[in-house]
């Protein structure tokens, strides 16, 4: 778990929810500390748990097979990661045509050397907790939120046809320009990744709340924490978090 001086600490919970009859969240952590993946799959019947899974596992090969001596950089890792998914989906999608509009939402963090490079599909978020400050760090890419990002008020933005569905995700049939970013690393951040099903539930303050319990009670508590505050609020979809610490 150590690279340089930075030692990191992680733990990742999932549940289906009150609702959902089958969970279409899928994440990995990289038992080396080095990445955490997570993605919130879409698409009737089964083809939002294959879209999800499929995505996790060509992310994760291609991060394997990373030259960490000498890595890319932030853009190409994306291209590359996400590149390696959607021909996952679309060599899933040539013999199961019925599942062609399968897709699902993308967040990856990457940590390369005392930096962490982040980039995202969809509405899954990356949350950033440093110096007691909570911090959303990716964009919800809803088509709500595209529109204000290009000046439309919140009202019209609102009420545009399909609000609320995805404007960029991982799908077969389409490739779609991630949001990437870098951070540098500082002593005592706690990262969280999670779907929707949390940030639906549970209100920043809440979930920042909860972030808080890591340093006394550990990762795993820390990550099954969130997940029961929204179940207790609803649980109305799947719920997947992954939390991981610098020390």
């Amino acid at each position: 778990m150590t690279s340089s001086t930075w030692t990191l600490s992680w733990a990742g919970a999932t549940d289906q929810g009150k609702v959902r009859t089958q969970n279409q969240d899928y994440f990995h952590i990289d038992t080396e500390g080095r990445f955490l993946i997570l993605a919130d799959g879409m698409g009737g019947h089964s083809g939002g748990e294959i879209a999800s899974q499929r995505t996790v596992l060509a992310v994760k090969a291609t991060l394997e097979g990373i030259d960490w001596k000498n890595p890319p950089s932030p853009q190409v890792f994306a291209q590359i990661c996400i590149a390696a998914a959607i021909d996952s989906l679309r060599l899933w999608v040539e013999e199961h045509l019925e599942q062609h509009d399968m897709g699902t939402t993308l967040v990856v963090w990457i940590r390369v050397r005392d930096k962490v490079v982040l980039f995202s599909l969809g509405d899954s978020r990356i949350y950033l907790l440093r110096d007691g400050g909570l911090f959303q760090l990716t964009f919800d890419q809803i088509i709500e939120s595209e529109l204000r990002r290009r000046g439309a008020t919140r009202n019209q933005a609102a009420r545009s046809p399909g609000a609320a569905y995805l404007s960029r995700c991982v799908m077969a049939n389409r490739s779609c320009e991630p949001d990437v970013m870098e951070v540098e690393i500082k002593q005592g951040d706690l990262w969280l990744l999670c779907s929707d099903g949390l940030t639906r539930e549970v209100e920043d303050i809440d979930i920042r709340e909860a972030l808080s319990t890591f340093n006394s009670h550990g990762a795993q508590v820390c990550a099954q924490k969130l997940i029961e505050r929204a179940l207790e609020n609803g649980g109305r979809d799947n719920v997947t978090v992954v939390a991981a610490r610098f020390e």
